[in-house]
């Protein structure tokens, strides 16, 4: 056996080892789903008992008996509702559906980005004049390519902006002309290379493990499969925390209602929040004058994985179980791609030696 077939013969075996431990995997995601439906009730009766007794308890207090039982039978229907999306099988449909959407977005993306490289090499556009290089602090390709945060509660004026802009537009003419000859055709490289690359990108085939109805016997590809499983499952638990902080917002309790975006954020850990209990989170919103800003505490529903996961015990049990498979994943990914590389590597010296010791032409037979 040639090194070649034994590192070809060791990726199989570790594939094999992995389909063998894949049941398994699937046995920990299912009991860690089903305790989180049978306490996810407790929990969130947990989460709005603080906001109407603590929080709130005058509005709740001044509420009608049968407004009251309104909210007890919403909070029941919708958890209920939830916890028939909350298998494995609907995790992973949901998976599926949130990699399209990010594979939407990064078309646009590039697609945009197409838009302006082909502006910039737009033979209509007014040349720079020879012997002068203007040097602006803008972005190349504009700010409006990079994501925009949907969750900034301030925003700069434009007039502020304008000013910005005015000031960094004027700078010394400073370079000679070889520069400004040979900068033009660099950069014109440079477009065309990034726009054939984001061609490549947008017609190669989008990997969606989840499609499968299977789980991935690649490593690499399984931690993709368990990454979009856990993207899912938040996803569900944020969209229940919406539904029921709209429902606290019809009922009077709350009187404010934050965006979806704000949620993500918050998940994201790209949103700073303040101290508040399991399944809470509460928001500083700044109102009034610059000067003097007064303060708004906003406090909402928030489910999250880490806190059910403090509350239940079992639930935490269960997620030690999935992260210890998960590790010996990422070691099996690890060495998966070693023996991936070596494959490379033999595969290209094989070839090598083939360009530099041709095989003789056939003879052909004599006459």
């Amino acid at each position: 056996m040639t090194l070649l077939e034994a590192a070809h013969q060791q990726l199989h075996e570790l594939e094999e080892r992995l389909g063998a431990s894949n049941p398994q995997l699937y046995r920990h995601l299912a009991l860690y789903l089903q305790v989180l439906r049978d306490g996810l009730l407790g929990a969130v009766q947990q989460a709005c008992f603080h906001v109407a007794t603590q929080v709130h308890p005058d509005r709740y207090a001044d509420l009608p008996q049968s407004q009251r039982l309104v909210l007890h039978r919403r909070m029941a229907n919708l958890v209920q509702r939830a916890r028939s999306l909350l298998t494995v099988e609907q995790l992973t449909h949901l998976a599926v559906q949130i990699a399209r959407e990010h594979e939407r977005e990064m078309r646009r993306q590039r697609g945009r980005l197409l838009e302006a490289l082909e502006s910039d090499r737009d033979p209509d556009t007014e040349p720079t004049p020879q012997g002068s290089v203007h040097l602006g602090l803008e972005l190349p390709i504009g700010a409006d390519f990079l994501k925009p945060s949907r969750f900034s509660l301030r925003q700069s004026s434009s007039h502020e902006d304008q000013e910005d802009r005015d000031a960094s537009s004027q700078a010394d003419d400073s370079s000679d002309d070889a520069d400004a000859t040979d900068a033009d055709p660099t950069m014109e490289a440079m477009a065309e290379a990034l726009a054939e690359w984001i061609g490549q990108q947008a017609s190669s085939p989008a990997v969606r493990p989840w499609e499968g109805g299977a789980l991935p016997t690649n490593p690499d590809v399984l931690l993709t499969w368990i990454t979009g499983f856990e993207a899912a499952l938040s996803r569900r638990l944020r969209n229940l925390s919406h539904a029921l902080n709209v429902d606290l917002l019809r009922l009077g309790i709350t009187r404010t209602l934050l965006p979806v975006s704000l949620l993500d954020a918050a998940l994201a850990g790209q949103l700073e929040t303040q101290e508040a209990p399991v399944n809470l989170m509460r928001l500083p919103l700044p109102f009034g004058p610059d000067p003097v800003p007064s303060r708004l505490d906003v406090t909402a529903l928030l489910l999250r994985t880490a806190d059910l996961e403090m509350a239940l015990p079992r639930l935490r049990t269960c997620r030690n179980r999935v992260q210890q498979h998960r590790q010996e994943v990422r070691r099996m990914a690890q060495h998966y791609r070693r023996i991936q590389r070596r494959v490379q590597a033999l595969e290209a010296e094989q070839l090598w030696l083939q360009d530099i010791n041709p095989a003789p032409p056939p003879s052909s037979p004599s006459a």
